[in-house]
């Protein structure tokens, strides 16, 4: 089957929703089906090869150094300022339009069987809808975070009616249009079949990729006789909800009483933080407890997660579905997991491998009493399962097999290209 896989987040660019669209399109691949991917570019259009078409962002949304923060920061006013007047408007409008107004050489290259397009950014499902639309092809429609269930833009939809008023529309349509909607987690495919009746929801859980055990990491130099906690990735930057106060107030509660412990706890935090974050963090890092690395690159932050004594998960403390590639990958480093989340998905795939131990993410005095615990105990490995077999159900191709069936239902002649 020719799939057209439309997904913004695509590499160079890096995180857990980059991952997801990598390993979708690695594993699709595997079993068979002719993927092409449309994403983005800061460098111009790249379209003379069906397997990559890439088109230019003027926005430079996630490139913003040197001249191109002047772009990125007139566009991003722009959009606040028509989004204020209660005019809908979104950064990566011009992405899109550059894409629609090239919808017939893409169709034509491509030659799709199917439209798969993944949210967010919102503009991947329009781009699905319209060529779905015009051009008579099946759409479906990955949401690995939701729209609006528990949304990870909540701080824009409570700010703007106008943007609240686009997405329940985007959302109605594609439910409505969609031959079948896949999510990440099972209480946001719940949400779809409650809300808008969905026959064929799917859930395609994120998940480890067993081939990435097999390759070589780079040296990670951790301090002999430290207890080291490892979180990758961001927090705020994510997910508005997501608050850090009350593990930073856990450990400087713990240290406060036992400062002793500021020679031996290290908190190793890799990936980019808001500076309220940084804030929090400041008084732990000039004691050399937290160690603040920013961005990193995947094998290096993969590197950190096998060497962890603890790995560290903190979500909102009102995301029931997430379940983020992040926590997969800490599965496969079969490393102790603290997850600081509440009853959530995540939550169940600790509990259910028992690899770690789950804590509500606002709660400061059971986060404390907890890492007090941990950090105490030498034989923490022995109270987890850090098996193969605990975690063998939660691999991508593993995953991957509900989504190859949805396919098999759809699998039509293959179409013309668009005349």
């Amino acid at each position: 089957m020719r799939i057209l896989f439309v997904a913004y987040y695509y590499p160079p660019l890096e995180g857990p929703g980059v991952t997801r669209a990598v390993n979708l399109v690695k594993y699709l691949r595997r079993a068979g089906h002719d993927v092409s991917v449309l994403t983005h570019s800061y460098s111009g259009d790249q379209a003379g090869d069906s397997a990559l078409l890439r088109f230019h962002d003027p926005s430079f949304n996630f490139r913003r150094r040197g001249w191109r923060r002047l772009p990125w920061l007139c566009r991003r006013l722009w959009s606040e300022l028509l989004n204020r007047s209660g005019m809908y408007a979104s950064i990566f409008g011009a992405w899109k339009n550059r894409i629609l107004a090239r919808e017939k050489k893409i169709l034509e290259i491509t030659r799709p069987d199917v439209i798969l397009a993944t949210y967010p950014p919102v503009e991947t499902l329009e781009i699905g809808l319209r060529f779905s639309r015009k051009y008579k092809l099946p759409l479906i429609a990955d949401f690995r975070d939701g729209l609006l269930f528990e949304p990870i833009e909540s701080k824009r939809l409570g700010r703007f009616a106008c943007v609240r008023k686009t997405y329940m529309e985007i959302e109605r349509q594609v439910a409505a249009a969609a031959a079948a909607l896949v999510t990440v987690s099972e209480p946001l495919s719940d949400y779809f079949r409650r809300t808008y009746a969905c026959a064929r929801v799917v859930t395609v859980a994120n998940g480890f990729d067993p081939e990435e055990t097999r390759q070589p990491l780079p040296a990670v130099d951790l301090e002999p006789g430290c207890f080291h906690i490892v979180h990758s990735g961001r927090f705020a930057l994510s997910d508005a909800g997501c608050d850090i106060a009350p593990l930073a107030a856990a450990l400087n509660g713990l240290l406060a009483e036992r400062p002793e412990l500021a020679r031996t706890l290290r908190l190793h935090l890799l990936g980019a933080l808001t500076p309220r974050e940084k804030g929090m963090l400041s008084g732990l890092a000039r004691r050399g407890v937290a160690r603040l690395y920013g961005q990193v690159g995947r094998e290096q932050a993969l590197a950190f997660q096998r060497r962890a004594g603890l790995l560290l998960l903190v979500t909102a403390p009102d995301r029931s579905s997430v379940a983020t590639t992040k926590i997969f990958e800490y599965l496969q480093a079969r490393r102790p997991i603290l997850a600081l989340t509440p009853s959530s998905s995540a939550a169940e795939i600790v509990e259910k491998c028992r690899c770690g131990w789950v804590v509500p993410p606002s709660a400061t005095n059971e986060i404390r009493g907890v890492l007090e615990r941990l950090i105490d105990d030498p034989d923490l490995d022995r109270k987890v399962d850090l098996s193969l077999a605990a975690i063998a159900a939660y691999s991508f191709p593993a995953s991957l097999a509900k989504l190859n069936e949805l396919l098999r239902g759809l699998q039509r002649p293959l179409q013309p290209p668009p005349g």
